[in-house]
């Protein structure tokens, strides 16, 4: 039986969304945070700054870098279109479309001519425009059609109205980018003890059992957190389960996905770990008796998770380096160390995206005369 919107929503209407404005930004710093990792070793170059622009032919030659170059931009310059289209016609919509990831681009390359590890290139500039324009053309020509208006009647319906759900929204969808990189546990966001390759002192004699504890919490309190996020997003108590397993099944299925495609046989699950495995058996336990609470103490739950799943990274006492787990991945390159860099630095922000959604959520439901939430 196929999905049928509700009645009021077809009586009224869609409404208008946020989703792609929201996703603007976010996604933009995804761009920084893969172009300019590991952020190490700035420096005043040797040569004229916008020496790169006039280069005849590229440092590198790569049909691999070019091809992503092209893909990474092309959500962004489709999500321009989305967000400004009700508000410009189409051709000045299309020209910002092309125009500001275009300038960004040009920003990133510059800034990675100060970075000793990274190459400045021309033919990024334009492989990155054009990923940006054709995302704008497909947004443009996908923007009228009947498939836009039923998921955007999907959204009204499934989950709840309002702006501050849109950014939660896109907050949600930005974490599957912390589980990228398949050498970090499943719904774990901290670096994994490969041995004991860096002196520190635990609390306890046990040290490997102090990391191991700290791991299985991490990975515990992340399902909970993410879980109860999803919960505060729906718009219907029947949805809970749906979209708590969806939320598992799509991290699983990636880092499946991903481990099969750059870690070697002998490390194809070193992300499932048995404290992995125990952490995460202890978070859904405890999802059965959290999901039944009312909606503003899942709120309160959900933040206080995120606190103490900071402390825990602080007290994790394993340091990351940009080549700290390389050797359990089948190749080596720049695009993996991006990769790696993306993961890492979205997993090191996303707590506190996530507590601005949380702060912005009790002040409004604070201003509602209704002080009885569902």
């Amino acid at each position: 039986m196929t999905w049928q919107p509700p009645i009021r929503l077809l009586a009224r209407g869609t409404q208008p969304t946020r989703i792609a404005g929201f996703f603007i930004p976010l996604y933009s710093l995804v761009i920084l945070s893969v172009s300019l990792y590991p952020y190490l070793g700035w420096r005043w170059p040797n040569h004229p700054v916008f020496a790169f622009l006039g280069y005849a032919d590229p440092y590198y030659g790569s049909p691999v870098d070019d091809v992503l170059n092209i893909l990474a931009y092309v959500p962004l310059g489709a999500s321009l279109v989305l967000s400004l289209r009700q508000r410009l016609p189409l051709l000045p919509v299309l020209l910002l479309a092309i125009l500001l990831p275009g300038a960004l681009s040009f920003c990133v390359e510059t800034l990675q001519v100060f970075l000793p590890n990274r190459v400045a290139s021309n033919i990024d500039i334009a492989n990155n425009t054009l990923g940006a324009a054709a995302g704008a053309c497909i947004a443009a020509m996908l923007a009228a059609k009947p498939i836009m208006r039923r998921l955007a009647l999907l959204r009204q319906s499934v989950f709840k109205e309002g702006s501050l759900i849109d950014y939660g929204l896109v907050v949600a969808g930005l974490w599957f980018f912390t589980q990228l990189d398949p050498s970090i546990p499943l719904f774990g966001v901290i670096v994994p003890p490969h041995g004991l390759p860096q002196p520190f002192q635990a609390p306890f004699d046990d040290a490997s059992l102090f990391l191991r504890t700290l791991a299985a919490l991490n990975s515990a309190l992340n399902l909970i957190t993410l879980s109860l996020f999803v919960t505060l997003l729906l718009s219907h108590r029947r949805y809970m389960w749906r979209g708590i397993g969806l939320l598992l099944g799509l991290t699983l299925l990636l880092k499946i996905g991903m481990a099969g495609m750059l870690l070697k046989p002998a490390a194809l699950f070193q992300w499932l770990s048995w404290p992995i495995t125990a952490g995460l058996a202890g978070g859904l336990l405890s999802l059965l008796l959290l999901i039944r609470l009312r909606r503003r103490w899942r709120a309160m739950i959900t933040a206080f998770a995120v606190i103490i799943n900071l402390l825990v990274g602080w007290l994790w006492p394993l340091r990351e380096t940009p080549f700290s787990s390389l050797a359990a991945f089948r190749w080596h390159g720049q695009q993996l160390l991006n990769m790696q860099g993306m993961a890492h630095t979205i997993a090191d922000i996303w707590p506190f995206l996530l507590l601005i959604f949380l702060l912005r959520y009790f002040l409004l439901e604070r201003r509602k005369q209704d002080k009885q939430w569902l």
